[in-house]
């Protein structure tokens, strides 16, 4: 069922009473400009990129499945289309059992959200069949900027629509397509072998291929911070256990020399804390200790799909614990904290950072799940009910984290600012990808920065691999005596997948305006401001489901061979 404009939705369950506004689906999936609109990844031509089953490039001769469907006053269904180019090229080149759809005159097909969704039977060269379901049927729609992916029961191809099936598994002697055109004139309908741009970048090569499988990285000059969970540690060895957790924004506990208010004193933050070292101890510690989230597993454990990066490594793991309430039930206001770790840089050079790289092996344990099956939640008896889909912030970044700025909507500017990850495990039935990702700055900036925009590599990732996340991150010039707004927004992030440029966004800023310590950020309040050039201080490891509300399943990510320093760090040697 269509939501307000083309904004488009699934509905909520008719079994939870008071339910909020439906799953809305109307900035994620394909579009006239994207092939993933919240990636950012985008077709080279607008409406569809494509190839006939010559191979070329938007030709529009030769399509890999043709019919006419004549004029109909209500709906009409072709079992028999001939789709087997289609399905044998999918399946020779291993991606995308997709086509984008045209016609002679504007018709419309009934998509995988009705009775009679399109579908391709198959008969593979072994003599099995089987029939392979539509993932996505949708409209892709000039002049809007919202995806057409929800509930639609009609995708008019006007002028085009994208049609994906799920892959055949086996090579293919013949494939027919059953399809339902709705109301309208005669007309040819013509599907082409989709096409999307893919990332082609090379793989940068960083000072870590010098260092086989990181063994010894920590001590080149560049590194800030290494760790690389070998067999025989334990979790105290990366996590420092002499205190539960360390309050951050207690003035109080860092070197009063940062903020011009006494004497240096390296016995606090970010040197050391209670005489513990901190700062250069390649460790984290527990800005908040959320009990037992965090394990340290070593390469021969077999729970959760796990395999190792390499023989005798590890890794850290961690979950997001889920709700247990029963649907429609109150959880409270906040989600489910999985992790909360922090880990400073030495004094010299904090809040001096401009420019780092953080780089880490990532790993997500975790089943699709329908929305059908999905709970729905409510932070209080009286508010109203949300799908309790996986969704939070999780991953490594650096940051200039104080208690007025960097989270929450208080901001960054002059306050503050972090650079935590997002995700996003879209549901089963949705018709997308697994888990997206992205750096979530809206605090920040009011925006979001995805990962998948140079051809699609890191739109999304899938459970049960492991991916080399790098991410480059130079601070916007810092203007230190002038007002806020005269700081130039000359930011940049790059994103690096497994040693491929994913992702460039430029001309943003973290930081603007001299420090002030009398209005916004009264150090008489006794909490922790910025300081320096509020460039980077340290790295946070900041995972949880919600800003709202957690998730009815847990989420597990292994980390493995974590890295920070001044250089591009790369895959390791």
């Amino acid at each position: 069922m269509a939501g307000a404009g083309t904004y488009y939705e699934v509905p909520a369950r008719a079994s939870v009473a008071n339910p909020k506004n439906d799953y809305l689906l109307g900035t994620i999936g394909p579009s006239y400009t994207s092939v993933e609109q919240s990636a950012q990844w985008q077709w080279t031509n607008p409406g569809g990129d494509w190839i006939n089953q010559s191979g070329t490039a938007q030709g529009t001769t030769s399509p890999h499945f043709t019919f006419s469907a004549s004029a109909a006053s209500g709906t009409s269904t072709y079992s028999s289309v001939n789709i087997t180019a289609g399905v044998a090229a999918a399946f020779a080149r291993g991606k995308w059992n997709a086509y984008i759809v045209r016609a002679s005159a504007v018709r419309g097909i009934a998509t995988h959200r009705t009775a009679t969704p399109p579908r391709v039977q198959v008969t593979y060269t072994d003599g099995s069949s089987a029939t392979l379901e539509c993932l996505a049927c949708v409209h892709l729609l000039a002049g809007t900027s919202y995806t057409r992916i929800g509930a639609s029961a009609e995708a008019q191809i006007n002028p085009s629509v994208a049609l994906e099936f799920q892959m055949p598994t086996k090579a293919v002697s013949s494939a027919t397509l059953s399809i339902t055109m709705t109301a309208g004139s005669a007309a040819t309908i013509n599907g082409y072998l989709a096409n999307p741009p893919v990332n082609t970048e090379g793989v940068t090569a960083g000072v870590a291929a010098a260092y086989p499988n990181d063994a010894g990285l920590k001590t080149h000059a560049s590194i800030l911070f290494a760790q690389r969970y070998e067999d025989g540690t334990t979790l105290g060895d990366y996590i420092i256990q002499n205190f539960a957790s360390v309050d951050t924004w207690n003035l109080n506990n860092w070197d009063p020399e940062l903020f011009g208010t006494g004497a240096a004193n390296t016995a606090k933050l970010p040197t050391a804390h209670q005489g513990v070292p901190v700062a250069g101890t390649h460790k984290w510690f527990y800005k908040q200790n959320t009990g037992g989230t965090i394990t340290l597993v070593s390469s021969t454990y077999t729970g959760d799909n796990f395999q190792p990066v390499a023989p005798g490594l590890g890794a850290m793991r961690i979950v997001i614990p889920k709700e247990t309430v029963a649907d429609g039930g109150s959880v409270g206001y906040g989600g489910q904290t999985g992790s909360d770790l922090w880990a400073l840089f030495p004094k010299a050079v904090s809040g001096l950072l401009n420019e780092t790289y953080v780089r880490f092996r990532v790993r997500f344990a975790f089943t699709p799940k329908l929305l059908a099956d999905t709970k729905m939640v409510r932070s209080e008896a009286a508010s109203t009910a949300n799908y309790a889909i996986r969704q939070g912030k999780w991953g490594l970044g650096t940051h200039h984290w104080t208690f007025f700025g960097g989270n929450n909507n208080v901001g960054g500017a002059n306050l503050g600012h972090t650079n935590r990850l997002g995700f996003r495990v879209h549901p089963g039935d949705v018709g997308l990808m697994g888990m997206q990702s992205y750096v979530h700055s809206w605090d920040m900036l009011g925006y979001d920065m995805p990962f998948g925009q140079r051809g699609g590599l890191g739109a999304g990732f899938y459970p049960n691999r492991w991916y080399t996340v790098e991410i480059r991150k130079r601070l916007n010039t810092y203007n230190a005596t002038g007002a806020v707004g005269t700081s130039p927004a000359d930011g940049l992030m790059e994103i690096f997948i497994d040693g491929r440029l994913a992702a460039r966004h430029t001309n943003w800023k973290y930081r603007d305006g001299k420090l002030d310590y009398v209005s916004e950020t009264p150090i008489s309040a006794g909490k922790m401001v910025p300081y320096r050039q509020m460039g980077d201080i340290g790295l946070l490891l900041n995972m949880y489901n919600g800003g709202v509300n957690g998730a009815d399943e847990e989420m597990v990510m292994f980390f493995a061979q974590v890295a920070c320093g001044t250089q591009y760090i790369g895959l390791p040697g």
